[in-house]
């Protein structure tokens, strides 16, 4: 079930562990002592023999019960190797994985599927692929060429194309720089809002923006003519019935989240595609967008869960904590969490949970993040098969499953609920938004995730 896109993508250049707050207006300071503001160096006083223990249990997840001693010793050799090679290499302070290391994690994931295989069988699951005759964002070019000169019309479309072309190559670094480049042109012009269209430009191909909203310091949702951001203009019956999806997510999330909202977008691929997402509008995450797709705004109960998995994106991913950079060659210790254009701040909450749950597993994601069989090595660990598609996204899974659900379904679980119970805060917003599911008589399915037909072959 996807939920979101955008910011909450990790890519893996190299395999490295180089790897948000109740309100934007308020900075949280985490409780002394709590989860997230544990000191993130390695401690040198830990004997490396109950570590790697450790992360060898952590690695097999549910493999452990079952595993052959074999496949133990055979893993947990390889593993003390790769953590002979990281602890030597951070000890000059270099932290991008060598070749040797990189080649050694790519041998433990290659048993941990062959032991996965054994144990659950075959994978059979193919995600659709996407339909390459679809490009919504052409209209929004073919709008703008009534208010942009040829000149500019002709910069702003290579732009564009230069961007698609590089996530087709999942070559990342393009961001910023294209992002100010088409604020740069488009912010020539007065009447047109050069953030909301940088948004609809360089959104996926196959979302269908119908109409952005900007968020009032009151909280509301005002329309915004598409003649400001290149969508099509709509009518007041139109406009209307899109403002009835800002109250379907607010009669779920308190309004004073939104205090650093600039946008509410409505639009989308189509109902079961991509649910929602949150993505900041500038470069720091102080600003931010929610798109809901009114395709998924269903009366099966499952968009609570969304909306509530997006907010905290926002609240995990703020400038409050994690710092974003325009340098994503730029490495970490494997204790600290970062991804291709940010890094937790020390006492932020994906700092804590990234140490607590997924330190010891990183790598072996991190060889493969599309890999099926690290789902199900380490089903009892998520809620959903989505959690485990990167570290921010078992956060957000797992909160909304934290808020929502009546309970854990495994220890493990209810471990990461227990952690964000530890935030006073934390509390007080499930609090509040159940008050508010409540009050407005709103559904949410006692499932986070319906079981889907079976997608294993027999184990052989």
């Amino acid at each position: 079930m996807k939920r979101g896109k955008g910011i909450s993508r990790v890519l893996v250049v190299v395999l490295v562990v180089a790897c948000a707050l109740l309100f934007t207006t308020t900075c949280i300071d985490l409780p002394e002592g709590s989860v997230g503001s544990t000191d993130s160096k390695i401690i040198a006083s830990k004997p490396v023999q109950e570590d790697e223990q450790a992360k060898l249990t952590a690695l097999l997840g549910d493999l452990n019960k079952d595993a052959p001693e074999k496949v133990k010793q055979d893993v947990g050799t390889l593993l003390h190797k790769a953590v002979d090679l990281r602890q030597e290499r951070e000890s000059k302070e270099n932290y991008k994985m060598s070749e040797k290391e990189y080649v050694l994690w790519e041998k433990i994931t290659g048993l941990l599927d062959k032991e996965t295989i054994r144990q659950f069988g075959k994978d059979n699951y193919k995600e659709d692929e996407p339909n390459p005759k679809l490009d919504y964002g052409k209209d929004t070019m073919a709008n703008l060429k009534k208010t942009l000169s040829k000149e500019d019309w002709e910069k702003l479309n290579k732009l564009r194309n230069e961007y698609f072309k590089s996530t087709a190559n999942e070559d990342e670094e393009y961001d910023v720089d294209i992002v100010a480049e088409i604020k740069g042109i488009v912010g020539k012009y007065k009447g047109l809002d050069a953030d909301a269209i940088q948004l609809n430009l360089l959104d996926d191909k196959s979302q269908k923006n119908l109409g952005i909203f900007c968020i009032t310091p009151e909280c509301k949702a005002v329309y915004q003519d598409g003649s400001k951001n290149g969508l099509d203009s709509l009518s007041k019956g139109e406009q209307k019935k899109l403002e009835k999806d800002w109250k379907a997510v607010t009669d779920i999330l308190p309004e004073e989240l939104f205090a650093s909202f600039k946008y509410f977008k409505v639009g989308g691929d189509g109902e079961s595609g991509t649910y929602a997402y949150v993505i900041p509008v500038d470069d720091q995450g102080k600003t931010w967008c929610m798109t809901v797709d009114p395709a998924d705004i269903t009366d099966d109960g499952l968009f609570p869960y969304t909306v509530v998995h997006e907010m905290c994106h926002y609240l995990t991913l703020n400038e409050k904590q994690v710092e974003y950079y325009r340098d994503s060659d730029k490495y970490y210790p494997e204790d600290r969490y970062s991804d291709w254009e940010c890094v937790a701040k020390e006492d932020s909450y994906l700092q804590g949970y990234y140490k607590a749950f997924w330190k010891d597993i990183i790598n072996d994601w991190a060889t493969d993040p599309e890999n099926p069989y690290f789902y199900y090595r380490h089903q009892s660990e998520f809620v959903t098969g989505y959690a485990a598609t990167e570290c921010a996204e078992d956060l957000a899974e797992c909160f909304c499953a934290y808020v929502l659900l009546d309970s854990a379904d495994t220890p493990n679980i209810q471990a990461k609920f227990d952690f964000f119970d530890s935030y006073p805060e934390l509390r007080q917003l499930k609090k509040q938004i159940l008050k508010k599911v409540k009050d407005n008589d709103v559904y949410v399915n006692p499932e986070i995730e319906p079981q889907d037909e079976e997608i294993f072959e027999d184990a052989a």
